[in-house]
């Protein structure tokens, strides 16, 4: 059984996050639908902070 031909190739896909990011949005997510519909979307949101090892709580002030 062969494998079914992909709807969207990995270079164009790279163009369009580098295009998303291009355009100033920190976070891309692509959906691609069986019907062959493809959604891009883009987001203003800081990212998620990489963890360092230490708790999350710790940041919290009261």
């Amino acid at each position: 059984m062969a494998y079914p031909k992909p709807l969207m190739k990995h270079s164009d896909a790279k163009r369009l996050f580098r295009a998303v990011r291009d355009a100033g949005f920190s976070e891309a997510k692509i959906i691609i639908h069986p019907d062959g519909r493809i959604e891009a979307s883009g987001s203003l949101s800081e990212p998620v902070r990489a963890s360092d090892g230490g708790n999350t709580w710790d940041d919290l002030k009261q």
